[in-house]
């Protein structure tokens, strides 16, 4: 064999290895970033998840805070209104919505901007509403006072249908659980709108299930009967 044949056969050789090790490689770090790539998404998602909760959280402070402004400055509770165009109906109007000190939502009462509850935050597959709810038909287990009637029923800021995740997030920066742990439980909560007086459905914490909820003016919890969900709860007025 003449040696230029030689070289050549050689070099024909050593590119068919170096292509080899190339293809091996490519596939090596395509794996790697695919793996990145998942374990990035993860986090994203957990982080968004405390994002989410953490809007929840903030605006239910600041909707409390009104609310405390608007007493302080002389408003009954019962003349507090929640009534916004936002909502597409009159369903929390009433006499007290006739003054605008009163209303939660105008610059001359609570100054509260309108928003809707974060959308990534909920669970779709329940069709939420997206909105924040103002009930006046629950009790809280140990905030204010506990008789299972309208008398002790407390003014609570609902927000319903969230994704587990960010019921739990609420709960980890709240304090009421470890933000990997199960919500605690409850069969049911009411959904009368408040529009100035107060009747009473049910009482939130006083099951088995929902202890870690006794004497928090602010938790999430998984609703037990159907439909089940995940629903965040601002105490607002404590009775």
């Amino acid at each position: 064999m003449r040696y230029s044949e030689h070289m050549n056969r050689s070099q024909s050789g050593n590119v068919f290895l170096y292509i080899l090790v190339a293809v091996a490689l490519i596939g090596a770090l395509t794996y790697a970033v695919s793996s990145g790539s998942r374990g990035s998404a993860n986090q994203i998602t957990e982080e968004r998840a405390k994002l989410y909760a953490g809007e929840i959280i903030e605006y239910g402070n600041n909707l409390a805070s009104a609310v405390s402004q608007v007493r302080l400055r002389g408003t009954d509770v019962s003349l507090m209104c929640f009534d916004h165009a936002s909502w597409g109906a009159n369903d929390y109007d009433h006499g007290g919505c006739t003054d605008d000190m009163n209303r939660i939502y105008h610059p001359s009462g609570g100054g509260i901007t309108w928003v809707n509850a974060p959308a990534e935050g909920m669970d779709t597959a329940a069709t939420p509403d997206n909105l924040f709810h103002f009930y006046g038909d629950n009790e809280i287990e140990n905030v204010g006072t506990t008789t299972g009637a309208a008398g002790s029923a407390d003014l609570i800021l609902v927000v319903d249908e969230l994704l587990l995740s960010t019921c739990q997030h609420i709960n980890g920066l709240l304090g009421v659980t470890d933000s990997d742990d199960a919500p605690p439980t409850d069969s049911a909560f009411g959904e009368t709108r408040y529009i100035g007086s107060f009747g009473y459905t049910e009482t939130i914490g006083d099951e088995a299930g929902g202890a870690a909820l006794a004497g928090k003016t602010a938790a999430c919890f998984q609703k037990t009967d159907a439909p089940a969900e995940y629903v965040f709860y601002k105490v607002l007025v404590s009775r």
